[in-house]
């Protein structure tokens, strides 16, 4: 009869112990980056929440003073003023303002004041300084009407981080063509 030697199968309670301790590391390593990309998409969502509704607010105000007519300026004067006054398509009278909570207001009818002015912004943004630009609006210029809107503020990005921002856009009087 031949000796045979015994054959060895499997792996040794060292080489086991190894093993799962480097998988452990590796997962925690994993799971760890895993939540902190999590953690920043969840804050990169709420800034950018943020920003959409002060662009949609600034748009709306901007296709608005476009299709207005009859521009009032109402404030420091020579065509700068911190409240705005047309009216629109429908000639319903429209107003922006700066409301005192720091959000834009609008108004559509009657007397515009910051306790009656609808909010345009979201609470989490900040308004500092609204300002209307004019020109083109007086009795004798014969230029088409322009108005710039300057905004200026802050907003809450995520973990209440502060952004400071500077926003102008400009709208040219523009009729409806149909």
């Amino acid at each position: 009869m031949r000796y045979s030697p015994p054959l060895t199968r499997g792996f040794t309670l060292i080489e086991i112990i190894v093993s799962v301790g480097i998988f452990s590391m590796v997962m925690l390593v994993v799971t760890a980056t895993y939540l902190a990309i999590i953690t920043l998409d969840s804050e990169a969502r709420a800034t950018n929440s943020v920003v959409t509704n002060l662009s949609f607010a600034v748009e709306s105000m901007a296709r608005n003073v476009r299709t207005g007519t009859s521009y009032s300026c109402a404030g420091a004067g020579n065509g700068t003023c911190s409240q705005l006054s047309f009216l629109d398509t429908e000639g319903r009278a429209v107003t922006y303002l700066l409301k005192n909570d720091g959000t834009i207001g609008q108004c559509t009818s009657g007397v515009c004041t910051t306790a009656t002015a609808i909010p345009l912004t979201d609470p989490n943004i900040t308004i500092t300084s609204l300002t209307f630009y004019v020109r083109g609006v007086g009795t004798g210029d014969v230029i088409q009407p322009q108005v710039l809107i300057s905004i200026r503020g802050t907003m809450k990005a995520a973990k209440n981080r502060v952004v400071e921002f500077t926003i102008q856009t400009s709208a040219t009087q523009r009729f409806l063509e149909i």
